[in-house]
């Protein structure tokens, strides 16, 4: 059952708004002549997405006592940097509402990996040169294409490791694309920076290309980060070996990316802690 380029942008706009109003929101941040009052336009046209701005901007990640209840104040208390990760946050978290019964998958897992992602991709894009807060974004929107096909499928159900080792060559199988394919074209059509599109679209074999992927190592290796914290998807294991020339091309040694793994916990913790 082929999955039409029309199918994926009609069910990911009734899936995830949020994500998109995500991508508008970068646009805006990085021209500074924006004002705040543009920030809160954009966000309040999602209700959902106000909401869950708020109640983020009181949550023990900024350590203020005095409580919130507008969207002005949140923007105006945390700042125009941690508004764009409290809208991911916010964006993700309304992806990762259900439970994916063709992966075989519960929310909590899928909401958990992209978090550990995101946190492991914005530390890791330092030694490579990269954007971090493009890295962050690409951690929490590579799993996107999933939720898009789980509500698709017509009951198949991915058969596990034992069977297809790569869920990628499972979803090219059964579906005509992978995941990864249907996440870059719900972000291209959402207009998000081709930067974080080619990460996304490359990251499972980011050597594959004769040009150098830098964004799409870095991603790769942030998705093994997250598998060494235990939060790994399934089918999906194969793909994150760091070996030497990832390594080269992400700018980061083994031990260096021990470190890295370490700092990317604490952060993810911290992370998950301003949702709770």
């Amino acid at each position: 059952m082929p999955i039409t380029r029309k199918t994926i942008i009609a069910l990911g706009s009734k899936l995830a708004p949020a994500a998109a109003t995500f991508g508008r929101l970068r646009t805006l941040l990085q021209d500074p002549g924006t004002e705040m009052e543009e920030i809160v336009n954009l966000v309040r046209l999602d209700p959902a997405l106000t909401f869950h701005v708020i109640r983020l901007s009181n949550s023990v990640l900024f350590g203020l006592r005095e409580r919130n209840d507008s969207l002005e104040g949140a923007v105006g208390r945390v700042g125009f940097h941690e508004i764009f990760r409290l809208v991911g946050l916010a964006a993700t978290h309304q992806t990762c509402q259900r439970d994916l019964r063709t992966y075989q998958l519960k929310a909590s897992r899928l909401w958990e990996n992209a978090v550990a992602t995101a946190a492991a991709a914005e530390v890791l894009a330092l030694p490579a040169g990269g954007d971090a807060g493009l890295a962050y974004s690409t951690g929490l929107l590579r799993t996107l294409g999933r939720v898009i096909i789980d509500g698709v499928a017509t009951g198949q159900v991915y058969p596990g490791e034992a069977e297809w080792p790569s869920v990628t060559e499972w979803e090219k199988r059964t579906f005509g694309v992978t995941a990864a394919e249907v996440t870059v074209t719900l972000l291209s059509h959402w207009r998000f920076p081709a930067d974080l599109i080619e990460s996304i679209r490359g990251h499972f074999d980011p050597l594959a290309d004769s040009e150098s992927n830098i964004g799409a190592c870095v991603l790769n290796l942030s998705c093994g980060v997250a598998a060494r914290f235990g939060l790994d998807l399934p089918g999906e294991a194969g793909h994150w070996v760091p070996d030497t020339a990832k390594l080269m091309l992400a700018g980061v040694s083994e031990p260096d990316l021990e470190k890295c793994a370490e700092r990317a916990r604490a952060h993810y913790t911290a992370l998950c802690a301003s949702v709770e």
